[in-house]
């Protein structure tokens, strides 16, 4: 199959306002093989990507009715690509064809099939969010499990069996036990229980009846449905190891020609492996392209640790798959911007440079100065002149862009002196603006629907997932299957075996809060009427029915504020909309101005990139090149994870403007510095002058 140049034509004409795609971008459009691309921030990739999609589209159907499969790492992109797309190629959008995240095509191919074939239910919940509330809720259990034994003694009975190496304090010790249930998964069939991807306890004579019982304890979730993103993938894993598997492999390859994955390096090991094991098998004609930049992996915890989740199939096989294709050139960054980010690449394969092609303007970056949270006005007030300064806020492309002020740590416990972005910024809201169904009290089902879509449904589906959260707390089930928890679908059909006159009185108070709320704005007396409904009138449809475990989250307050709900993360200041957000928010984004504030992860960034090792045997010490001072890092190599995670946070965060970056840091913690910053080229700008 080849592109055709009519095709690619049209795709520039729409994409790109009829220029031309530069070499790099063509080469990559007309590849049609297995192979990898390589491309560096705002070098087009994601247009790239679009034109070939566009350029394929048009020759549907494909031979043998064969399909085009699109995985992403994130809904954000995957509806990127379908806002551009879908108007213009429909078809591929619509059966044999798939777009969608790599977790949505896992439950949807093989996960939703295996938690059925195994455990006997069809996924009802996959979520982390979820998963964990049933942790603590099992967790909390423990101490009444074992009749006749010391409930304060059977945590740490329990600890020591699973984790024999560990030591520290009994208040340690719970919180390792939270941690081995948040990771833990079963190879149920082989006895073991695995703890993360690492160490395994086998079951042998005193202690297997712990591990059975959290054995039960796992069984029960998956039997009702209930899985953590990580579920889907390791129930995946054991199905497709099935011997009658190699069918479903077969039917996937025969089905789906060509498999584009973008954002690739967001993949985790897991997801990684399960799309190669269905497609990437001896004899397949599946054509894979896997697209991304491997220093942008900051979504996936092992790709933060690791520069070997994604390996490249010409560093696995040189001899039997192409050069990985690249794009260097970044038509975002101005060259001096180009050359900073450059210097924080922590993966670098064959020629791969960050080189700022943009014809822009080169603003150099600029170091803002500030003390401490007191001068958090003048902070922005300064970021917002040198906005004006540089007649930024007089293009229209421009403020589409938007400007920015992004850091990696956004939100902490109250009182915490730990540095984060609502330190500073007390309007943002993390919560708010992530699109979530179960939250950890009640009042947020009235506030926090899905304002994307500020509908009836909406309303109507939060409002539901509000209450079977609560018969979940409260550890009412299905009657006459006490395996079986509640979901909105069979809470909705035991009100309609009422009768229609019941079913109708309910359907009109559903109306009425809906109304209230997305018309009247009238949240306070939906939330009165909603608890006077939970508390008084569900006895009538549940016999069983009684609050005694969900007083505390039925009464946890939230404090609600308005404004942010209607306009999340954007703060209105001199004429200028400033959005807030964390470095994954903007991850993907261009913008015209960006502000990254420097935050604790542990500790600060500055502090994670001067690299001081002592004592090795070759040398005394070693001192680090610092990318902040437009040098070439040359210590990743050292496999330092906290300075490793800085240079791909940082990268992602430096590159995301095409005109204006600055960076905020603490007087404290620059004192020293401020020199060298200087020499290598910022501009220095101190708030309180």
């Amino acid at each position: 199959m080849r592109i055709d140049p009519s095709h690619l034509r049209a795709a520039e004409e729409i994409l790109i306002g009829g220029e031309a795609f530069d070499p790099e971008r063509r080469a990559f459009i007309a590849n049609m093989n297995t192979v990898d691309l390589l491309a560096v921030p705002g070098s087009g990739k994601t247009t790239a990507l679009l034109a070939k999609l566009y350029c394929l589209a048009k020759q549907i159907p494909l031979e043998a009715n064969r399909a085009v499969l699109i995985l992403s790492h994130t809904n954000h992109a995957i509806e990127e690509i379908e806002k551009v797309l879908k108007p213009l190629c429909p078809q591929l959008f619509v059966y044999p064809n798939f777009v969608g995240t790599i977790q949505s095509f896992t439950n949807k191919f093989v996960a939703n099939q295996a938690c059925f074939e195994l455990y006997g239910s069809y996924i009802h919940k996959n979520d982390d969010e979820m998963y964990l509330y049933e942790v603590e809720r099992f967790f909390k259990s423990l101490q009444y499990s074992r009749k006749g034994q010391n409930p304060a003694n059977l945590k740490n009975k329990l600890f020591g069996l699973v984790n024999r190496d560990f030591e520290g304090t009994p208040s340690e010790k719970e919180r390792n036990i939270l941690e081995f249930l948040k990771n833990c998964s079963y190879d149920l069939e082989g006895r073991k229980v695995k703890v993360g991807n690492t160490s395994k306890l086998t079951y042998t004579g005193v202690n297997r009846e712990y591990y059975l019982e959290l054995e039960r304890w796992k069984l029960s979730l998956l039997s009702q449905g209930v899985l953590s993103f990580k579920d889907s993938f390791d129930i995946s894993k054991r199905y497709l190891n099935l011997p009658g598997a190699t069918d479903l492999k077969e039917i996937l390859q025969s089905r789906f020609k060509y498999v584009f994955i973008d954002e690739m390096q967001d993949l985790d090991f897991d997801q990684v492996q399960l799309v190669e094991s269905i497609f990437f098998t001896e004899g397949s004609t599946t054509i894979i392209q896997r697209i991304g930049d491997r220093n942008q992996a900051i979504y996936s915890s092992s790709s933060l640790h690791s520069e070997t989740v994604w390996r490249t199939r010409n560093e696995i096989d040189p001899e039997r798959f192409q050069a990985d294709l690249s794009l260097n050139n970044s038509h975002r960054l101005t060259p001096i911007i180009g050359a900073l980010v450059d210097g924080f690449a922590l993966s670098r394969s064959g020629e791969y440079r960050v080189v700022g092609a943009s014809g822009r303007e080169s603003i150099p970056p600029h170091l803002l100065i500030f003390k401490d949270e007191t001068q958090a006005k003048k902070l922005k007030e300064r970021y917002i002149e040198l906005i004006k300064r540089f007649g930024l806020n007089q293009n229209t492309t421009n403020i589409e862009r938007g400007f920015h002020i992004i850091a990696w740590t956004t939100d902490k416990e109250e009182g915490s002196e730990r540095w984060h972005l609502r330190k500073l910024f007390p309007e943002y809201s993390r919560e708010i603006k992530q699109k979530r169904e179960d939250f950890d009290c009640l009042r947020k089902y009235i506030f926090l629907f899905d304002r994307k879509k500020p509908t009836f449904e909406a309303v109507r589906k939060s409002l539901l997932n509000g209450i079977v959260r609560i018969l979940r707390i409260e550890g009412v089930n299905i009657p006459g299957d006490s395996s079986k928890m509640y979901r909105k679908s069979i809470f909705i059909q035991l009100i309609k075996s009422k009768g229609d006159a019941y079913y109708d009185v309910f359907k009109n108070r559903l109306f009425n809060w809906c109304y209230l709320i997305v018309v009247e704005e009238n949240y306070e007396k939906v939330f009165d009427e909603y608890v006077d409904y939970i508390r008084n009138q569900l006895t009538d449809l549940i016999a069983n029915f009684r609050i005694a475990n969900s007083e505390g989250f039925i009464n946890k307050e939230f404090n609600f504020n308005l404004a942010e709900m209607i306009e999340p993360e954007q703060v209105e200041d001199g004429g200028l909309v400033v959005k807030l957000g964390s470095v994954h928010s903007v991850k993907g984004q261009t913008h015209c101005a960006t502000m990254y504030v420097e935050t604790d992860y542990y500790t600060s960034e500055l502090a994670k990139l001067t690299v001081f090792v002592k004592g090795t045997k070759k040398e005394a010490e070693f001192i680090g090149c610092n990318p902040l001072f437009f040098q070439e890092q040359n210590f990743s190599h050292l496999n330092k994870v906290r300075s490793n995670e800085t240079l791909k946070m940082m990268y992602v965060g430096f590159s995301r403007p095409t005109d204006l970056l600055c960076f905020a840091i603490r007087r404290d913690n620059v004192r020293h510095d401020v020199e060298k910053f200087r020499e290598a080229g910022w501009t220095i700008v101190p708030v309180d002058e």
